[in-house]
């Protein structure tokens, strides 16, 4: 166990008090109740990414960066039009 300090909202501390003296009859409880809510809240969030998996992730970067190809041109043309900038660029230089 690891001994912290924790600023909790008046709500949050209340709700704590409240789990403690409904389940162990006295507020020295507030800690084990606290762990308890932490463990289940983390172990619910591994859970859920889990199940998430890679593939959602990297649809999840497809969805955010939409629209941010802002070009008048398409990939091809665009990939042509740098190309055409090289071959130019070798013939000037005797490559």
């Amino acid at each position: 166990m690891v001994k912290t300090t924790l600023e909790l909202k008046e709500e949050v501390y209340r709700k704590l008090v409240e789990e403690s003296v409904k389940k162990y009859g006295n507020t020295k409880g507030i800690s084990k109740i606290a762990n308890e809510v932490i463990g289940e809240n983390i172990k619910e969030k591994s859970a859920s990414a889990a199940k998430k998996g890679a593939d959602t992730k990297e649809f999840d970067i497809v969805e955010r960066t939409f629209g941010s190809w802002k070009l008048e041109e398409t990939g091809a043309e665009y990939t042509k039009k740098i190309r055409k900038g090289w071959s130019i660029r070798a013939k000037r230089l005797g490559i």
